[in-house]
């Protein structure tokens, strides 16, 4: 099973996203937050694909306040925790994002927020950001994180968008 995770994509580089869909064929795109508006584009344009988003810390107008604060994925026997990160201190450390992926019994945490990517590992919790597909914060092209899911393996990878192309 193959996801693609995009976060703070902020209405820009929506082509990209599509472009990323369309060579990839994720069996599902997880959007972790900022702006909910560009997963409508997702759900318009692939109204058969599976997206699953959460809310971000900059959610205005209509339809913003639907998604929820965090959401429990599963992708096949894998169990992932979804959230846009500021809820829990990201910026600082992700030790509460782990304990609120454990609390849920999650094999991996997904956040946002940040706008840098990053794979870690906290025992067997794999701890993931794709950085931001639109305005990366560091001196780093936009990302966005590649997951392979076959049954309980899980392979990470960041993209950076100008090495696949």
């Amino acid at each position: 099973m193959k996801l693609i995770v995009f976060s703070d994509s902020h209405r820009r580089n929506g082509s990209d996203m599509l472009a990323i869909i369309d060579e990839e064929q994720p069996d599902a795109v997880l959007h972790l937050g900022d702006v909910s508006a560009d997963v409508d584009d997702i759900r318009a344009v692939y109204p058969a694909l599976t997206v699953y988003d959460v809310r971000g810390n900059n959610e205005y107008g209509w339809g913003a306040q639907d998604a929820p604060e965090q959401l429990v994925v599963r992708a096949g026997q894998v169990r992932l925790f979804l959230t846009h990160g500021h809820l829990y201190g990201v910026r600082r450390n992700t030790k509460a994002l782990a304990a609120a992926a454990r609390k849920n019994k999650c094999q991996v945490a997904l956040y946002g927020h940040t706008h840098e990517a990053e794979i870690s590992r906290n025992g067997s919790l794999l701890i993931a950001n794709p950085g931001s597909i639109s305005m990366p914060y560091v001196a780093a092209p936009p990302s966005y994180l590649r997951l392979v899911i076959e049954g309980t393996e899980i392979q990470p990878e960041i993209v950076y968008l100008d090495k696949r192309r």
